[in-house]
């Protein structure tokens, strides 16, 4: 604006010198920087307030700039796509009554330290044998002996190693697969479990929104490959785009094999972190695990999943507002400046145009953001 201002102040200054003094003047005032200073700021802050009243937290500055390129979304399954409430049917709470006391005590001191989902339908289940508070007194449990290692299950050292989870682990064996959650003992088992899992409730038809936009989806799991596959027959994602039986560093590596800055990963558990830290962007639905949110660019509340898409929308309708907003700026600035350069404007009247373009600018900037549904208003 500077050397634009000399240059109209040099041709004017060989006519009249006044009238340099005017187009300078006029020149420097009339410009309106407000379309960065002003509407894209407010854009934001109003895409994020959109956000935050439909318990969409916002953690990274730059979520609404990066999203955009989001081509590619990746789903951990239980407790994402899940409910996190699982059961266990009357056949297998017969198992568990079946158990001795010592191991049912250690089998829920164990389940009770964790929030996994198949930890909280052991812990109910047993809570309604009403047999655990009578025996939990005859066991004493060190504060450090029961460890949890994300993506396989719980270790209990008490006198013998009791391990819970996946059947490799329990086991022992690398090659070990299957579909149950294992108890045992050094190796041996004592008792095999599967699970039931609840979708939530607009999963199956916010997959399906996501892929109408254009978006390749994949689910990724620790559980086993066939409960993976059935998971993503219910919600339309195709069997190849299903991954189960992953570890934690599994997870990583296929969102770092695939990303290629257009990735968005979502999960709820520790063994998601990893996923998370490596995805273009992260959000993830847990707040239980102080750790996660941390890791995430965005973290959302409620039993849906419709804050993947509502980012997503956010940033492109900001991306749109703010690419609406220089083009109206420029287009402003060219003519407001022509005018200038011809003397057609004296300092009074650029004073005067240019809040009335600013205002115009930010009042447009309102009306765009403010859409059909006026989320962000009060």
């Amino acid at each position: 604006m500077l050397v634009l201002a000399i240059a109209g102040f040099s041709v004017w200054a060989t006519r009249d010198l006044t009238k340099a003094l005017e187009v300078t003047i006029a020149t420097l005032v009339v410009t309106c920087p407000c379309a960065i200073g002003l509407a894209v700021p407010l854009a934001k802050e109003l895409s994020l307030l959109a956000l935050k009243r439909r318990g969409v937290f916002v953690r990274s500055q730059g979520l609404l700039d990066r999203a955009v390129a989001v081509r590619r979304v990746f789903f951990d399954k239980t407790g994402t796509l899940t409910l996190g409430r699982m059961t266990l049917d009357a056949a297998f709470r017969e198992r568990l009554a079946e158990l001795p006391a010592e191991e049912r005590t250690i089998l829920y001191e164990m389940s009770i330290r964790s929030n996994h989902p198949r930890s909280r339908a052991i812990v109910a289940a047993l809570a309604d044998l009403d047999t655990t508070d009578a025996d939990m007194g005859s066991i004493a449990l060190a504060s450090d002996s029961i460890s949890e290692h994300p993506g396989l299950g719980l270790e209990c050292r008490h006198d013998q190693v009791y391990r819970l989870g996946r059947p490799s682990f329990v086991l022992g064996e690398d090659g070990a697969r299957g579909d149950a959650t294992m108890f045992g003992r050094d190796g041996v088992v004592l008792l095999s479990l599967t699970f039931d899992e609840e979708l939530r409730g607009d999963a199956s038809d916010e997959v399906a929104r996501l892929q109408d936009a254009g978006l390749e989806i994949e689910l990724l799991s620790g559980d086993s490959p066939d409960r993976t596959r059935k998971v993503a027959e219910q919600l339309g994602i195709a069997p190849e785009h299903a991954y189960g039986g992953l570890t934690p560093e599994e997870k990583s590596e296929r969102v770092r094999a695939l990303d290629r800055h257009d990735s968005l990963m979502v999960g709820d558990g520790l063994n998601d972190a990893a996923g998370l830290e490596v995805a273009f962007v992260a959000g993830t639905p847990a707040i239980d695990h102080p750790s996660l949110p941390a890791r995430a660019d965005f973290y959302f509340l409620g039993e849906g999943i419709a804050a993947v898409r509502l980012v997503l929308a956010a940033a492109s309708q900001l991306h749109r507002v703010v690419r609406t907003n220089l083009t109206v700026a420029v287009a402003y600035n060219a003519f407001a400046l022509a005018l200038c350069f011809t003397g057609h404007v004296s300092p009074v009247s650029a004073a005067i145009l240019m809040p009335i373009s600013s205002i115009g600018l930010v009042l447009l900037t309102v009306y765009r953001m403010k859409g059909k549904e006026g989320v962000w208003t009060s």
